[in-house]
Formats: structure tokens, sequence, C-alpha cells
């Protein structure tokens, strides 16, 4: 079976652990209720010193109030400790009750959630994300194809083969443990954040570029050019004559002036030289315009735009981005996009419709998850599986905008009509977009009409 085939929410166990449910409780297990429980929907917030319960489930919701159907406030992951409230504030469809949880909402404790802070689960994905790093875990590539396990259930050191990896799968790593393999030999087993796991001697470490954008402020503004081919030049202009200068290297940005020549049917821009060469910088050199893509200043601005609103501005066409505080330019840089949606990948649409357009129009984030672990692992439009893509925020068109460590294609049209950022810039709009995800959380829902607008424009 191949591991796109299998179920990304599922119950798997190490040794006890519970993957993939996503509601609150075991109602079949939940005890009789007096009838005069009622749904609690306001709680004091626990301290951060508060007793603490652990998420035991792949992906845990945090519920709004004390109902299985409540909305999502966010997820947590397996492996997370939370503050929580002293005793149950609600045992309504819940049989080990509903907990008040920091910063807000409830957890149901029972299959997903647990007060025994010694439960394996929690030791064996122990392994906290970094939220001020460039990724927020440790990411690897397979180096060949390999097994994808799962624990045999009943058996503290044995794991069973459920699929394959192509070379080159990419995947979060959250955990170790060492088990048997099939074939009986001792091995040392990666765990990944869906609870299969890989074998750790298969794996290399998965860098990520290190092409970042440019702040923009007091010492940069529009229009700024990046450089997304290799063996682009400068030039000297000289009357009507082009001289070819120095190399610049692929995904430099080059600070322009604002001046244009043309010379015959070509288009120069120019730039201070700095960092091409020693003694370089306060030097007008040029590129040509084909070279380069160029994100100028907008001359318009959408009506939702008032005061110092945060938005993000999408260019299909140039694959580029520019972050905005009301009209004030804030960051810019580039991004992989392709310029279709694919046909295939089950989520999207059925096969026979074929290829669409990416949608245009304005969107809101509606999510933001430090590495999205819900969709199908081909669906990046990659020859191999992406099981995790970190600093995610999912839009209201469908789509993602996300970091993608596993290719330097930014600028370039790439991938299956998800938005790539290098991981560094992903990490920083993450942060630029709203609202800030609470300590300890994996994800946090943001409710309709109050995320981040973002603009996707040719």
């Amino acid at each position: 079976m191949r591991p796109s085939a299998l179920p990304r929410l599922r119950s798997l166990a190490l040794p006890a652990l519970v993957l993939g449910a996503v509601g609150c409780g075991d109602g079949s297990k939940t005890p009789a209720l007096s009838r005069t429980e009622e749904v609690v929907r306001n709680a004091p917030v626990p301290a951060e010193n508060a007793p603490k319960l652990g998420v035991v489930s792949e992906l845990l919701r945090v519920r709004e109030f004390t109902d299985v159907r409540a909305p999502s406030l966010g997820v947590l992951r397996a492996g997370t400790r939370v503050p929580r409230s002293a005793e149950p504030v609600s045992h309504l469809g819940c049989a080990g009750g509903w907990y008040a949880i920091r910063p807000r909402g409830f957890v149901c404790v029972g299959v997903e959630a647990t007060l025994d802070l010694n439960h394996p689960t929690l030791a064996a994905m122990a392994l906290a994300p970094n939220v001020e790093a460039k990724l927020p875990y440790t990411y690897a590539r397979t180096r060949s194809e390999t097994p994808l396990f799962e624990r045999v259930a009943g058996r503290e050191d044995a794991v069973r083969e459920v699929g394959k990896l192509r070379r080159r799968a990419g995947m979060a790593v959250v955990g170790s443990w060492h088990a048997k393999e099939p074939s009986g030999v001792d091995a040392r087993l990666a765990l990944l954040t869906d609870g299969h796991f890989v074998r750790a001697a298969d794996l290399e470490a998965a860098k990520g570029s290190d092409f970042n954008g440019v702040e923009l402020g007091k010492s940069a503004d529009l229009p700024v050019a990046f450089v997304v081919k290799r063996g682009v030049r400068s030039f000297t202009l000289d009357g009507n004559d082009a001289e070819k200068g120095d190399l610049v290297e692929y995904h430099s940005e080059l600070l322009l002036s604002g001046r244009f020549r043309s010379l015959g049917s070509v288009k120069y821009w120019a730039f201070d030289g700095a960092g091409l060469r020693p003694n370089a910088a306060g030097q007008e050199l040029w590129v040509r315009h084909q070279d380069v893509t160029v994100v100028q200043k907008r001359s318009t601005f959408p009506d939702f735009v008032k005061g110092d609103t945060r938005w993000l501005d999408v260019s299909v066409s140039t694959g580029t981005l520019v972050a905005y505080q009301g009209k004030r330019a804030t960051f810019v840089t580039l991004l992989s996009v392709a310029r279709e949606l694919p046909e295939a990948s089950g989520d999207v649409q059925p096969v026979s419709d074929g290829p669409r357009s990416i949608p245009l129009g304005t969107f809101e984030v509606k999510q933001k998850d430090l590495t999205f672990v819900g969709k199908e692992p081909h669906g990046f439009g990659e020859g191999f599986e992406v099981q995790d893509a970190p600093w995610a925020l999912e839009l209201s068109s469908g789509q993602l905008l996300h970091g993608a460590y596993w290719h330097d294609r930014f600028g370039i049209e790439h991938g299956a009509g998800t938005f790539a950022l290098s991981p560094s810039d992903a990490a920083r709009l993450f942060r630029f977009v709203g609202p800030e995800l609470p300590s300890g959380w994996h994800a946090v829902a943001i409710p309709a009409n109050q995320g981040t607008p973002v603009v996707i424009r040719k």
C-alpha cells in the first residue's frame, strides 16, 4: 500500500499512542449525565503554573465550548502539555471531563488527552517545536526508497511495514524509538508527526534553502529586483553601449534606484553595485529587465486597507509576495506556485475536471499551523511524498501558503498550486500574520472575517 493511501488521521499506539481522532471524547463510554448539566462557554483561564494535561492524539482540537460539535479554536499535537483547570468544568458528552486550558478553550480528557503525565506517548513525542528557529522541527529526507512502519498492537518492541516512501521524501521528525523490524533486526526508528516510523539510518537532514527576502524600511524600499536564474551579469552603460560586468548570484536581491534605460529593445534597471565585488558599493550598475523579477511600488490599494492593517499581496505571474502594514510595504520576497491547480489528488477536484486556474481575489488566513500534516503527501506536486509543510497559513481559498524545505526554486513556477516560501521567509510571515500562536499550541484557528487579508492576483 502506498503511504498516500493510508488515512492521515488514524489510531495507532506507541505503546499507547492514539493518533487520528480529532473529536473530543469517547461517546460510547460517556456516563449517565444529569439533566441539569449544560454546555460551559466561559471558565477562568488557568495560570501558567497550573496542573497540566497531556495530548495523546495526533491532532486534538481545542473547542470553543464544552461540546464535541463546538467550533475549533486551534489544534494541539501529540506530546504537548498545556495548563488546565484543577477540576473538570463539565462532563457533558465526555467520559473524563472537559477541562479549561490556557489561554482559552476546552479539551475533553479521555481517548485523546490524559491527566497522566507519565503516559508513554508524552515521553515518545516530547520533542517540542522551536517557534523562533528557521524550521519548527527537525526535518529529514529519505536517502532512497524506504519502508514506512507502524507499531504492532500489543507488542512493546515490534513494528510492521505498511507502505513505502520514495527517495527524497520529506518529513518532520518528532521523536525516536528502538524496535524490531519485521525481519527481527533491532533498529533505531524516527517517529513522524502522524505516528508512523522510518529507519533513522535511511534519513538525512533537510536544512532547506538559505534564501530570504528583503526587509523594507529606512534603508531599503521598493522597487526591488530578484535574480531568479543563473548566469545573470551586471552591465555598465556608456552612451548606447552596454558592457558586461560581474556575474550576479542566483537569488540575489538588488535595490533599484527606480531609473531605467532602453537600448534598442533591451530595458535596463539601475542599481547600487554593493555586494557584487569589493568597492562596488556606490557605483551605478545596470541589470537587464529580462534577467530579473522586479517588484515595484503599488499606486493603488484595495478598499479594505485602513490604518496599519496587515495584509499580503501575492502575484502569481511574477512569483512574488509583499507584506504590508496599511500602505507601507514592510517585506518583499519570492515564492513558487504553479499557475494551474493539478488534476489528480482527490482533495482538490475530480480528475476528469482537468487543471484549473489558481483562484484570484482577496482571501483571508483562516488558520496557522506550525507544520501542516493534513494534506495528501503527493499533493505538493513533487515526485516524492511531502509528509509535513512548515509554517503553514491556511487560506479561505482552500490553498496553503507554507515553507518548503525540499527545493530552492523560489520565484520560479513550481509545485501544485500551493504558495511555497523559503523556510526563513515562511517563519517571518507566520509571525507577521496574527493572531500569535498560543504557547504549546500546534495551530490556531481564526474566526471568519478576522483573518489577515491575502490578495492573490496575476
